[in-house]
C-alpha cells in the first residue's frame, strides 16, 4: 500500500518505462530553481490536480492542498508520483458514461509519452475518447500539446 511518508512511482509509469521497452529517464543534475518531481492527486467527481516542485514530497503535499480546495478534506487519493519526473501528462477518459483523469510521469521523451498514453487508451474496453489536456517537460514547462482520440483514432 502507498504510503503518503513514502512517494513512489506508481500507475501507469511502469508502461512508459518497461512496457514500452525503453529506458528510464537518466537522473538530472538538480538545479535550485528547477522542478525535478511529479505528483497528481485527484478526488472523485471533483478535482485532479498535479504540481511540480523540488522533491516528490513537497509536489505531492502542493496537489493535495490543490485538491483539498475543491473537495472535502480526506477525499484526495495520490494518482502517482515520479522522481525525476521525466516527461508527464494529465489526460481525460471517457468510458461509457464514466469520466476520470489519468496521469502518468517518467517519461524519457515526449514521443514515448505520446505512446504510453495512446496505449493506455487502447486498453479499455468501451472506450469512447481520450482526452490530453496537459503536457510538461522535464523541467516542469507546460507544453503546447493537445490531442483527443476516439477507437477509431487509436486503430490508425
Amino acid at each position: 500500500m502507498f504510503s503518503p511518508l513514502q512517494p513512489r512511482r506508481l500507475g501507469v509509469t511502469a508502461l512508459v518505462a518497461v512496457g514500452l521497452g525503453v529506458a528510464a529517464p537518466a537522473i538530472a543534475q538538480k538545479s535550485p530553481n528547477q522542478a525535478q518531481a511529479f505528483a497528481a492527486v485527484q478526488a472523485p467527481e471533483a478535482a485532479a490536480e498535479v504540481c511540480h516542485s523540488k522533491s516528490a514530497r513537497s509536489a505531492l503535499d502542493c496537489a493535495r492542498k490543490m485538491c483539498e480546495r475543491k473537495s472535502a478534506r480526506g477525499a484526495c487519493f495520490v494518482v502517482t508520483v515520479c522522481e525525476p519526473m521525466g516527461w508527464s501528462a494529465l489526460m481525460g477518459v471517457q468510458v461509457s458514461e464514466v469520466h476520470f483523469s489519468k496521469a502518468l510521469c517518467g517519461a524519457p521523451s515526449q514521443d514515448a509519452l505520446v505512446t504510453a498514453l495512446k496505449a493506455y487508451c487502447q486498453g479499455h474496453a468501451g472506450l469512447r475518447q481520450c482526452f490530453v489536456s496537459h503536457i510538461w517537460s522535464p523541467d516542469g514547462k507546460q507544453q503546447t500539446f493537445q490531442a483527443t482520440w476516439t477507437p477509431a483514432d487509436l486503430k490508425k
